[in-house]
């Protein structure tokens, strides 16, 4: 994921010459060539770590398929003053399933699935450059919206059910709550993106791309 960070930092470099500039065509380029690098890869999905969301639902072995279609969720911007560049976008998954095959509810078990129609996340994150060196601040990092939740489960009494309540006072504040207390941790992983030559030359942007892969 931090290599998306890097490749949308990229995306900016045509825009050190602007104060504030939409970046919705740079970062759509770069999203796509992300799904494609992941599927040619085949990873498409990844292992979803077991969260306490309510007492009354536990899950185990859950699986997050659609890595491979991250997407714009709306306008994104690059900032530029002085020597620091901001870089503010939302993005989401066109395919949001979460694959339960392990799932409890009410002590009921059964297998299940979620596909979190409308979704998006917010990122915004500031690079300070001086003398080609940089430090990356965090500004926020924050799930806007888990909605549009349409529910499969092999028991009948449970498929179908508008899960939609569940996810917007459950399972968004709880993914929430877990980057806040880990708001240090994630700037400090972020400072990865520094580990490039020149921030500021659109000219370098192939090597730059390459250091990130």
């Amino acid at each position: 994921m931090y290599k998306f960070f890097g490749l949308v930092l990229l995306s900016a470099l045509a825009a050190v010459s602007a104060r504030r500039m939409n970046i919705n065509a740079p970062l759509d380029r770069v999203l796509e060539q992300m799904n494609i690098q992941q599927r040619q890869s085949g990873t498409t999905s990844a292992p979803l770590p077991t969260i306490l969301l309510d007492p009354k639902v536990k899950y185990s072995g859950a699986t997050f398929l659609g890595v491979d279609s991250m997407k714009r969720t709306s306008d994104c911007w690059t900032e530029i003053n002085g020597n620091e560049l901001t870089i503010d976008i939302n993005y989401g998954f066109g395919l949001a399933t979460i694959v339960l095959p392990h799932l409890e509810i009410d002590g009921k078990n059964m297998s299940a699935y979620a596909t979190v129609r409308e979704n998006s996340v917010h990122l915004s994150y500031t690079a300070t450059i001086v003398e080609q060196k940089c430090h990356i601040k965090l500004n926020e990092l924050k799930v806007e919206k888990l909605g549009n939740v349409e529910f499969g489960a092999s028991r009948p009494e449970y498929d179908g059910s508008n899960l939609d309540g569940f996810f917007k006072l459950v399972v968004t504040p709880t993914l929430n709550g877990i980057v806040d207390s880990n708001f240090a941790k994630i700037e400090t992983a972020l400072q990865a993106l520094c580990k490039v030559e020149d921030f500021q030359s659109a000219g370098q942007a192939p090597q730059l791309l390459m250091s990130l892969l």
